[in-house]
């Protein structure tokens, strides 16, 4: 099946060729913040929401996650027309895809513009890792498939991840353990049907040269890694959806990767055929307690599509029931501190945010965020 022709969560768009700055202004105003905040011992989380429409230039908006209370758009001009959003230490990392082609730093807190780097006209950069001084982010469309951009000096070099005979590995995203970088990519023709299954770089940060590659269990993975806590059931393996039909769930599972002395593939997590779905999106709650999953199901004139938001129990990989209610097509999800748990439902006309806590929804109505919510990367909460 093209990717082309797919439902909206399709994350993979082809890049419009544009320059790559197309935000033009940067504005901070001032969150509000509760004044009881100090005065209250429990935490009180906020929430990131990234969204945009490919046409349009995006939104940054904050959500007081205790309250439910938005502030839309409260950064304006960070954000493109198809944005990603990843926190790494205590910044924000935006990752303007298709036709943005750059990755936006923002300070968490307090909220602001930091810097800008753009990967070059057609990359379609899809994440970013972090070590050091250096910002390691996958490209979709461009030659090589990893950009290394060093933000003292504003240098790019490409790094060539030679897995794809047409030299250009779709890769898709990136995850740092110490001072290796996990990159992993599709292998797809040029409609966007897999060759084979998908692949893992590991990158050697001392010198940025490919230390090894392998291969996963199936084709096409999809989203981005999160790491698994090293107590836990998976280990401290990185996790990552792999789905080799957007409609037929029989193959594909939320892979695990091994990230020790071997990296190497290392079975499933959960499968697409115990979910009757595939996973777009997942995060792992801060106490290390539990996987959040994004599970979403499509069918060929896309009724009856679902969204469901399930646990896994980190400390037996045991699979719960789904939390959200139907009718609800939850696309992403983020786990905040206190117990908190922040979802985007995609449905559409009554698209926003919805906020769980407990195994029991919070919000009466999605939220707001100013655009409509979309993809599934597009939200973190600290």
């Amino acid at each position: 099946m093209s990717r082309t022709l797919t439902f909206a969560l399709v994350v993979l768009a082809a890049a419009c060729g544009e320059d790559e700055n197309i935000l033009p202004s940067v504005d901070a105003p001032a969150v509000d913040v509760d004044a009881s905040v100090d005065a209250d011992p429990s935490p009180r989380p906020t929430a990131v929401v990234v969204t945009g429409d490919f046409s349009v230039t995006g939104v940054l908006s904050t959500i007081d996650v205790a309250t439910g209370t938005v502030t839309p758009n409260a950064l304006a001009g960070v954000a493109g027309g198809e944005p990603w959003i990843r926190r790494i230490g205590g910044e924000l990392f935006i990752v303007n895809r298709a036709g943005g082609n750059n990755v936006t730093i923002v300070g968490g807190s307090p909220l602001g513009f930091v810097d800008q780097f753009g990967t070059g006209a057609g990359t379609n950069p899809q994440d970013v890792a972090v070590v050091g001084n250096k910002l390691y982010v996958p490209v979709f469309d461009g030659m090589g498939g990893l950009r290394v951009i060093d933000r003292t000096t504003r240098m790019i070099t490409s790094v060539t991840i030679d897995v794809d005979p047409d030299d250009v590995p779709n890769c898709v995203s990136a995850y740092a353990v110490g001072d290796r970088v996990f990159v992993a990519c599709d292998l797809f023709d040029a409609n966007f049907v897999p060759r084979g299954p998908g692949k893992i770089a590991v990158i050697d940060t001392t010198d940025d040269s490919v230390e090894t590659t392998f291969d996963l269990g199936s084709a096409n993975p999809f989203g981005r890694f999160v790491r698994s806590p090293e107590g836990s059931m998976f280990g401290g393996d990185l996790l990552i959806p792999t789905v080799p039909d957007l409609r037929n769930y029989t193959n594909g599972c939320l892979e695990r990767v091994s990230v020790g002395a071997t990296p190497a593939a290392n079975g499933c997590a959960v499968t697409n055929a115990t979910l009757a779905a595939y996973v777009a999106a997942v995060d792992v709650a801060p106490d290390g307690a539990t996987l959040w999953l994004a599970a979403i199901a499509l069918n060929s004139d896309f009724s009856n599509n679902f969204g469901r938001l399930r646990p896994i129990d980190l400390s037996n990989g045991t699979l719960g029931a789904e939390i959200s209610v139907t009718g609800q097509l939850i696309s992403s999800v983020a786990a905040c501190p206190g117990g908190h748990v922040v979802a985007a439902d995609i449905t559409f006309g009554a698209s926003g945010i919805r906020i769980y806590r407990d195994g029991t929804e919070q919000t009466t109505a999605p939220l707001d965020v100013g655009r409509p919510v979309n993809g599934p990367n597009g939200i973190v909460c600290y």
